[in-house]
């Protein structure tokens, strides 16, 4: 064997014992880390945020690894996107799916009806409603009536139709063709949003009522923890005390 095979031997020798001491640092130090981290385990974070009484689907959480010792002792490591749970809060993203934070859908209770009705989506929603809040619903009506000349005129009134109405589910933003305010035979575009209440039969119908004869819906948002008062005086029901002696206009 020459100087240089000697000399070639000698290098490899030495990467070899250079690459194991490396790797026994590597090692050491991962086994380090393992035994301050601990055992690792399966958990789910929201991805995205979720309002309340939003449905939590597949694509809302993602299944994350962490060590046992960082995961929360509420947080729910088997999960079904399918049984149709809802975010009982406001969920931020990245938050830790965890026990509380999903529940089964609002149900109707005795004696309540689902209704949906169409609400203009700038002027009765506009985003800040959502599914589990207590509204209350307005309508204006135009009649026509006499003025103190004897002759015809246009009345407008706003009348609060059903108070503190719980709001069960708000649907998907839809362009629809609507008659024009102004009386023309002319249609123009609205957006519209299907809006679903959990009422009972009275409140139904005036709900029904007003979404027919209405020329506006509006949803006020309460307050929570409140609850607006009723008057029973105003039953928007009774024509001849919303308008008078008159009669709804186009009607």
């Amino acid at each position: 064997m020459n100087p240089r095979q000697r000399r070639g031997i000698l290098l490899m020798s030495v990467a070899v014992l250079g690459a194991m001491a490396v790797f026994v640092i590597i090692l050491n130090y991962v086994t380090g880390v393992g035994r301050q981290v601990g055992p690792m385990t399966s958990s789910y974070r929201f991805t995205k945020p979720i309002s309340k009484l939003s449905p939590i689907s597949a694509d809302d959480i993602e299944k994350v690894q962490l060590p046992v010792k960082w995961l929360p002792n509420a947080a729910i490591q088997s999960f079904d996107t399918t049984r149709g749970l809802v975010a009982t809060e406001d969920i931020p993203a990245g938050a830790m799916l965890q026990r509380g934070m999903a529940g089964p859908p609002p149900e109707l209770k005795p004696g309540q009806l689902e209704v949906a009705i169409m609400i203009n989506a700038e002027t009765g929603v506009a985003g800040k409603i959502h599914s589990g809040d207590l509204v209350d619903i307005y309508g204006t009506f135009s009649s026509q009536g006499a003025n103190t000349s004897g002759g015809a005129q246009s009345l407008t009134q706003a009348r609060v139709i059903v108070t503190n109405a719980p709001v069960l589910a708000i649907g998907n933003l839809q362009r629809v063709d609507a008659a024009k305010q102004d009386g023309s035979a002319q249609f123009e575009q609205s957006e519209v949003v299907p809006v679903t209440f959990a009422l009972n039969r009275s409140d139904s119908l005036k709900v029904t009522y007003a979404e027919s004869f209405a020329t506006k819906v509006r949803l006020a948002l309460v307050a929570p923890g409140t609850r607006s008062k009723t008057d029973p005086k105003n039953d928007v029901l009774n024509q001849s005390d919303v308008f008078g002696s008159g009669k709804v206009a186009g009607k």
